[in-house]
């Protein structure tokens, strides 16, 4: 089965986006390979070729080359609705990523006070200082958590040697305003039934995030037998994240408005 190509500049969009509209993307990695601490078995980017839990600086663009192109994009486009750290893995791995981003957020003032700045993460960096002092520069931290069990964790996620659930969830806890996402599939393996699911439900109640966002695998994946879960089955586990934890959950799936 086929996968998304790679973004191939520091920038990418605008793009109309499920859970932040307008959003411009910045992509502070490699743009020759996918470098992140996870290999996700439904990534639509496919396998990672470097995964690791730190990296080389000189993998990576320097940060005012990162700067530089979005105040370009900015320029082109004010009128967005979020500035999103994206791209060809996790952003965090960018050896300066607390300077990322606190120059995004000031270019944000200047050029699009409406935007928000977000990021997606894989969560497995939480822990250090530098990233935390990071997050107090970023209005979205959508923080990824796809299982609340070792096992499952493990054959979903496949992280890179010294990840450990136990620290996600532990510095996930201490995150403000966080923002779990999770991809919930079906198939050879599953985190919406049994056992998985009841576990990942106890994570969530643990974390207390300011909000869940669940969603499944709408673009192409590498992996055999990763199955979508339909938006119906999305729904219907929204509610029992409702009802079992009292948390705001949205579901997504492609070209539809999330069920609140």
């Amino acid at each position: 089965m086929g996968v998304l190509p790679l973004e191939t500049g520091l920038t990418y969009g605008p793009i109309r986006s499920r859970r932040l509209g307008i959003s411009l993307g910045i992509n502070a990695l490699p743009r020759t390979q996918k470098v992140c601490s996870f290999d996700c078995i439904y990534c639509h980017y496919g396998p990672t070729t470097r995964k690791v839990l730190s990296a080389d600086e000189g993998e990576f663009p320097g940060a005012t080359e990162v700067l530089m192109a979005v105040e370009a994009a900015l320029r082109h486009h004010r009128q967005v609705d979020s500035l999103t750290f994206s791209g060809n893995g996790e952003p965090t791995l960018h050896p300066y990523f607390n300077e990322l981003a606190y120059g995004v957020r000031k270019l944000r003032d200047r050029l699009a006070p409406g935007a928000k700045v977000a990021l997606f993460s894989n969560s497995t960096r939480v822990h250090l200082p530098h990233i935390r002092d990071a997050l107090a520069h970023i209005d979205a931290p959508i923080m990824k958590l796809d299982a609340g069990d070792p096992e499952t964790f493990a054959r979903i996620n496949r992280p890179a040697p010294g990840v450990t659930l136990a620290q996600v969830i532990a510095a996930l806890k201490q995150v403000p305003h966080c923002i779990i996402q999770s991809v919930l599939i079906d198939g050879t393996v599953s985190n919406i039934h049994g056992a998985p699911f009841e576990a990942w439900l106890s994570a969530l109640a643990e974390i207390r995030p300011a909000q869940v966002q669940i969603y499944s695998t709408d673009y192409p994946v590498a992996e055999a037998g990763v199955q979508k879960v339909p938006p119906f089955r999305l729904e219907q586990i929204a509610e029992v994240v409702r009802a079992r934890t009292g948390l705001p959950v949205a579901a997504y799936w492609a070209d539809l408005n999330p069920f609140m």
